[in-house]
């Protein structure tokens, strides 16, 4: 009984011990390895099995990608060069008044950036500066339509507007810019140039003050308030606008013929034909200047010299209305009557809704003797200036004498 005893004892003591073993053996593995993050049982976590050829696909994958972008990275770089350089030339060409070239070198940045915004900007200046309106109007607009909250494209596509006669239109888009940058003075000037326009002589007046007052050394403001002076019959202040344009500018051409033209309206020939020749010097390339010379030697009779001067200015702004329409005057001043016909619609080509070519083309076309054509003329040019007693003169001289060839 005592040894039985003994035994169990004894077994009794080598298990616990045992146990002991065990349960330390299991906390020291539970130390080294990684504990479940979930708290499930660590027997019960698998780790994620891939497939060998599916870890060599992605790792080939990334390869090829990492390759890819070294390889794309210089061709994104070299594109940007070219682009940069490319503007820089536009530039260039631009300040130099070489349009052609400075018109193919921003093509040739839109060939590598469609979207690009400097280049449509730059060539709708550019298209301006050739007096290709339409298509300077059509750039501005993808301008706009890139970056609708740019003050200067809403400015360069009111310029565009007003070359081409559309006041109404430029008004808005002068006022936009004006919303955007109040202290534009050129938008108030040529906004003021839009009422003025529309005979709204009292607020072109006030815009063009404001626009001299936020710039003293700006020279347009005074041009057009010379020119509402003269409207409203005031020479003398007319003349002192003029005079004080060109003391802030002497060197600029655009100045001279505008006074030109206004001692032309006046009759003062000799001082015309001074600022015009003085315009042409300065300028060469200006058209604008030719036209006004060519205008002032055909009303002082010297018909050769007008010739030349009014086709020179047609081959520097061909796409210009109002080069076309010069040199039809001329023509018809020489007794070309042929000549002139051709030229006013080469000018309506370009400028369809613009009453006042209408009228000169039907005046014409009476004076040459074709009386239906001319009455066609008569009655879109009156649908147009409805309150221009020139054109119903025209048609009540005209509408009898068609009443009787058709009796």
């Amino acid at each position: 009984m005592g040894l039985t005893l003994m035994v169990l004892k004894a077994a009794l003591a080598l298990s616990s011990r045992y146990l002991l073993v065990s349960l330390s053996l299991m906390l020291l593995a539970s130390s080294i390895s990684p504990a479940p993050c979930d708290g499930a049982p660590f027997f019960m976590k698998r780790r994620p099995y891939k497939d060998p050829k599916v870890l060599e696909a992605e790792t080939k994958s990334e390869e090829a990608k990492a390759a890819s972008d070294e390889v794309f990275e210089p061709v994104k770089e070299d594109r940007n060069k070219q682009i940069d350089r490319h503007c820089r030339l536009g530039d260039m060409f631009f300040a130099r008044r070489d349009f052609t070239n400075s018109l193919i070198e921003f093509e040739d940045v839109l060939k590598l950036d469609a979207n690009n915004f400097k280049a449509h900007y730059m060539l709708g200046k550019v298209l301006m500066s050739m007096a290709d309106y339409e298509e300077a109007l059509k750039e501005f607009d993808k301008v706009l339509s890139i970056r609708a909250t740019t003050a200067d494209g809403h400015f360069m596509k009111a310029e565009a507007l007003r070359m081409l006669g559309r006041n109404d239109e430029a008004k808005g888009e002068y006022t936009r810019a004006l919303k955007i940058d109040s202290g534009n003075a050129l938008a108030h000037a040529y906004l003021g140039e839009c009422y003025r326009m529309q005979s709204r002589f009292r607020d072109a007046i006030a815009e063009c003050k404001l626009s001299s007052k936020l710039n003293k050394d700006l020279v347009i403001p005074h041009l057009i308030l010379a020119q509402c002076y003269t409207s409203v019959r005031m020479p003398a202040q007319s003349n002192e606008e003029y005079k004080q344009a060109i003391s802030l500018n002497p060197k600029d051409a655009i100045v001279h013929a505008r006074y030109g033209l206004a001692l032309g309206k006046m009759k003062k020939w000799p001082e015309a034909l001074e600022q015009f020749v003085t315009a042409t010097q300065l300028d060469p390339n200006y058209s604008e200047g030719h036209v006004g010379y060519a205008w002032a030697l055909a009303s002082t009779n010297k018909a050769s010299e007008a010739l030349k001067e009014a086709r020179l200015a047609v081959s520097l702004a061909p796409n210009d209305p109002d080069t076309h329409s010069n040199l039809a005057w001329v023509y018809a001043k020489n007794g070309d009557r042929q000549s002139a016909l051709i030229e006013y619609r080469l000018a309506l080509s370009i400028d369809p809704k613009n009453g006042q070519l209408h009228k000169a083309l039907a005046l014409e076309l009476k004076d040459a003797g074709d009386t239906s054509s001319a009455i066609a003329e008569l009655m879109t040019a009156k649908h147009m200036l409805p309150n221009d007693y020139e054109i119903g003169l025209a048609l009540q001289s005209l509408l009898p004498k068609s009443k009787t060839n058709l009796e």
